[in-house]
């Protein structure tokens, strides 16, 4: 599930906050994530986070709140439709699994700090673990994101319990203060759009993706609106002059081969699918790793031939180049034999 953020007492007014929030709704997205805990909020915070949570209440969203001991003490959680709290700084183990028991809402724990020795206090305090779920920080500082390494050994502490997983991936158009930096629990999404991270995430196992940043732009917005599950799908910068053959392939699902080349992902139907010649055309252009080309009517029977490239090769006249799809390497990287995929061209 994908999902996005907003701040109250920020950069943003609450308009520019309830026009976000209608149009992310009208895209599609149904989780939403906000903070009750930045210290650089400014005095309109607490008026403009209660308008939010109303509007959050009357789209239907699922709503998560950051929040402290001292703002849920100043908030009626009642009031509101919030789904999950996240609790910050103040709560005990045992505060936590009282609420699972008495309140409607839903408990999120820290992902990247919760042990499982801490899972155990919190079941043995009598807590519903089916009333909780965990998510991942977000990191405003550049190169103080976690690994995937690490990532991926924190999820498995709650996949052992059956416990759904949140992390976050930054906008790269309407980044958060007061850093500005983007706001993505990995490091290496920092400068990544939506559309790659957020499928990098999803095929790591999480359960729910949702932008840091707000807000996030239309392109952002509507480009989370086209992943799919079983199609992996590649943001790809075209080149210049292409026929319309080429074309109808590029806009083609294709499928990685069962046995695909090492030096390159190899399309099992583009041959198959071809529908005219294929003349020779930026074929003079060097075949860089993450290039995508397909063979010209040089190459005889392979002509039509569709492949993403995993490394450097000569210019070939028999292969013509027609894209790059280098912004999509940690999807690429992880494509395996027998998966779909599908190019989306970044602002159509």
């Amino acid at each position: 599930m994908l999902g996005i953020s907003v701040y109250a007492g920020m950069d943003n007014s609450i308009e520019e906050i309830i026009e976000y929030l209608n149009k992310a709704h009208k895209f599609g997205i149904q989780t939403l994530f906000t903070s009750a805990h930045i210290p650089e909020t400014n005095e309109n915070f607490l008026n403009d986070l209660r308008i939010l949570l109303e509007e959050s209440s009357r789209l239907g969203f699922t709503t998560i709140i950051d929040i402290s001991k001292n703002y849920f003490e100043k908030l009626d959680m009642n009031k509101y439709k919030i789904d999950y709290l996240r609790l910050d700084y103040g709560f005990t183990l045992e505060e936590a699994a009282k609420m699972t028991n008495e309140c409607d809402f839903g408990i999120t724990v820290n992902a990247t700090t919760f042990t499982t020795e801490d899972i155990e206090k919190f079941i043995g305090f009598g807590g519903k673990i089916e009333k909780i779920n965990a998510c991942h920080n977000f990191y405003p500082r550049k190169d103080t994101g976690i690994s995937e390494e690490l990532f991926i050994k924190r999820n498995k502490i709650f996949k052992k319990y059956g416990i759904k997983t949140m992390a976050f991936v930054p906008s790269q158009d309407g980044k958060r203060g007061p850093v500005y930096e983007g706001l993505p629990t990995l490091e290496k999404h920092r400068d990544l759009p939506p559309i790659v991270s957020s499928q990098h995430l999803l095929k790591l196992g999480i359960d729910f993706v949702v932008i840091g940043d707000a807000i996030a732009s239309d392109e952002e917005l509507k480009s989370l609106n086209v992943i799919e599950n079983d199609i992996n799908i590649i943001p790809i910068k075209l080149n210049e002059n292409l026929s319309e053959v080429e074309l109808k392939l590029l806009n083609s699902v294709h499928t990685n081969r069962m046995d695909p080349g090492e030096y390159a992902i190899r399309s099992q139907e583009s041959r198959l699918i071809k529908e005219g010649q294929i003349i020779p055309n930026n074929n003079l252009f060097p075949r860089s790793k993450y290039s995508v080309t397909i063979d010209n009517e040089r190459y005889k029977r392979y002509e039509g031939e569709l492949q993403i490239l995993k490394k450097d090769l000569p210019v070939d006249e028999r292969v013509n180049v027609v894209g790059d799809v280098k912004f999509g390497d940690v999807i690429i990287d992880l494509l395996r034999p027998g998966e779909k995929f599908k190019f989306y061209t970044m602002g159509d």
